[in-house]
């Protein structure tokens, strides 16, 4: 039963299937007749060239079809092959000193294909993934065509340049980006350090390497030139996260490199009179030229850092410390209803350069994580989000949508972010709101009852309130968060500090005593210049206020809404409560288990359940990264944001509250 469905899903990708039995074939009969498929040397690297052949050709019929795949597989290495013969003979015939060994040399590899069908296949991935898979592309075949320098190498290089063409023509697909934004220096100079990295240890692994730069390797030893491959990609590491280690890093080596080649390429050569021009043929000139240049570009690249390395270090993250024009444009634009917890404090604020809309942010790490959805209008929301994302390039941060709506998602899925379920949020219809009905039944309990015991509710704000009062609040407040055994939540979950602005509102339950006896919060929600409803934020609950004070207190928020002519009221979202309980995905399974872990503590689930009985409709929240590969990162930088305070002695008290919640249920 369980082969039906394998055998049909093997159907859907007939040539993936072909190139695997061909190539297994292949190697079968390889090893039988005691030869390897390919670099009779190295056969692990025939191993990695014949399985980039089969994930190209999976990943290219998926893409762009089985049809397309094959006459992409077979034109465009066969041009590419035809283009590099072509030009070997007729350099070798000139005199040309590496088209003279590369004549005669073996043009056919697996990795051309492989090339021409990732090259071709990138077209069909959406813009900001194509383009990173096309910069991975071109650094590994531009590399292996510097340092290696085979005429296979040429054919590769020549086959990626006509499988990026014949992606664009079949898919109609322009090559160059939507947007023209700024270019950043971190991608291009991290690329240059990985491409002298890897091309120094390539030396040491094809065998007789020819590229233009393989005497970079001559002057030092191999010990050297794994130490110096493997620097160069650590300091490309560091930079692409905008490290000044890294910077310091890449600056030391290639001092260092530049000083040792200028050395033995050019100093020793013009001191020894062994650097001359006249009377020597082309190929004598040409390889005086390669041992310059096996100098020039790695003291280009060192200059490039040095003058660079302002930019290639990650900004400094400052809070800002007024968000009087992010209010401003909360009022006239549209931020959803998460959109006021950007005014809080801690938080960032970037504006568009056209005034288009802003983004409230702050950075933990390298990871700058947005507070909810973009200030701005439907139709800027595009803009707005690319802007944002040129923002965090520009200053080394790694942008995380965080608690976005479906709007926000949709642009970025677009372009191949990757969204993960983060929360739900309850958004109540205040126009239909009443008690009735068998479903709001305990709200009905809870209003008749404080109607009994004399607990009305209070609408006000924070100082509006007498010093008696806002001590009582204060009270509640504290005492609260002490009661927890982890720290309090923060970032997009307020706390008493919240309260104190003039725009949110408070709904008192006040006894007969006239004690305050439990606390909600509500920030505004704005379209358009218009108050069309609240979000709620703090909810707490006095020691002496009775069951159900907090469900009062939102009934009446909800009727007080209605009868003002407002249309919802948002419970605010419950993190980490999956919309879809059915999901079988990876990074679904992951949110489910963090939320377990932490439910005994932080209730996630038993909040849901409470908001349930409102009967509001639940949206999805969505954090949304670049690749699912950033998603440990930011899940680091989201938990220092909510909990800060976090030290290890909590594990212990996260064990004693699981354990205590396991015995309740014995």
């Amino acid at each position: 039963m369980r082969i039906t469905p394998f055998v049909a899903r093997l159907r859907q990708y007939p040539v993936t299937v072909v190139v695997t039995a061909v190539t297994v074939a292949l190697v079968a009969a390889a090893r039988l007749n005691g030869s390897e498929p390919d670099f009779p040397h190295h056969p692990p690297v025939a191993c990695v060239a014949l399985l980039a052949l089969l994930v190209a050709t999976a990943v290219s019929e998926r893409a762009i079809g089985s049809v397309r795949t094959i006459v992409v597989g077979l034109v465009v290495p066969t041009v590419a092959i035809l283009l590099t013969r072509v030009a070997v003979t007729v350099g070798a015939a000139l005199g040309e000193a590496h088209a003279e060994v590369a004549h005669g040399q073996q043009l056919m590899a697996p990795s051309t294909v492989a090339v021409a069908l990732f090259a071709a296949s990138s077209a069909a991935l959406p813009t900001q993934r194509r383009w990173r898979v096309r910069t991975v592309l071109w650094t590994v075949t531009v590399t292996l065509l510097l340092f290696a320098g085979h005429g296979s190498d040429v054919a590769r290089a020549l086959a990626a340049l006509l499988g990026v063409a014949s992606g664009a023509l079949v898919l109609g697909r322009a090559s160059r980006p939507a947007r023209r934004d700024p270019l950043s220096v971190r991608p291009v100079v991290t690329a240059a350090l990985a491409a002298l990295g890897s091309g120094s240890l390539v030396t040491l692994v094809v065998p007789d390497p020819d590229g233009v730069l393989s005497p970079f390797a001559d002057a030092m030893t191999d010990r050297a030139v794994v130490l110096v491959g493997a620097l160069l990609l650590l300091a490309a590491w560091l930079v692409s996260h905008g490290r000044r280690a890294g910077v310091v890093v890449a600056v030391t080596v290639l001092v260092v490199v530049t000083a040792v080649l200028a050395d033995a390429f050019v100093i020793e050569p013009m001191t020894a009179d062994a650097l001359q021009w006249q009377g020597l043929g082309l190929d004598e000139i040409e390889w005086q030229i390669t041992l310059i240049g096996a100098w020039v570009v790695p003291a280009g690249v060192l200059l490039a850092v040095l003058l660079l390395r302002d930019r290639l270090v990650r900004g400094r993250f400052r809070a800002a410390t007024s968000t009087t024009d992010l209010v401003a444009m909360l009022r006239d634009g549209d931020a959803g209803t998460l959109g006021h917890m950007g005014t809080w404090r801690g938080n960032a604020v970037w504006s568009h350069p056209e005034g288009l809309g802003a983004v409230a942010y702050r950075v933990r790490g390298d990871v700058a994580l947005t507070v909810s959805d973009p200030v701005c209008c439907a139709d800027d929301r595009a803009a707005v989000i690319a802007g944002f994302v040129v923002h965090c390039d520009q200053n080394g941060w790694t942008p995380a949508f965080t608690s976005v709506h479906a709007p926000v998602r949709e642009v970025l899925a677009a372009e191949g972010w990757t969204a993960l379920p983060v929360g739900v949020e309850a958004v109540l219809d205040v126009t239909t709101f009443d008690l009735r009905g068998k479903r709001r039944q305990d709200l009905r309990t809870a209003s008749n009852r404080a109607d009994r015991e004399g607990v009305r509710d209070e609408w006000t704000r924070l100082e509006a309130l007498g010093a008696e009062q806002r001590a009582q609040v204060e009270a509640i407040c504290t005492r609260w968060a002490a009661d927890r055994r982890l720290p309090e939540m923060g970032f997009t979950l307020g706390g008493f500090r919240e309260l104190d602005d003039p725009d949110v509102r408070l709904a008192l339950a006040v006894d007969a005593e006239e004690r305050v006896v439990a606390v909600t919060s509500w920030l505004p929600v704005y379209a358009h210049g218009t108050l069309i409803g609240y979000t709620l934020d703090v909810m707490r609950r006095g020691e002496s206020g009775m069951p159900g004070v907090i469900e009062f207190l939102i009934a009446r928020t909800a009727l007080r809404s209605r009868e003002a002519g407002l249309t919802m009221l948002s419970l605010s979202g419950t993190p980490l409560a999956a919309h879809d309980p059915t999901a079988r995905g990876v990074l679904d399974r992951g949110s489910l288990l963090v939320s377990r872990v932490l439910e005994p503590v932080y209730g996630f689930r038993s909040l849901q359940r409470f908001k349930e009985k409102f009967g509001a409709a639940h949206e999805p929240l969505w954090l949304v990264v670049l690749t699912p590969l950033h998603v440990p990162r930011v899940a680091r930088a989201l938990a220092s944001a909510y909990v800060p305070g976090f030290r290890p002695r909590h594990l212990l008290e996260l064990g004693r509250a699981h354990r205590a919640a396991a015995g309740a249920r014995s």
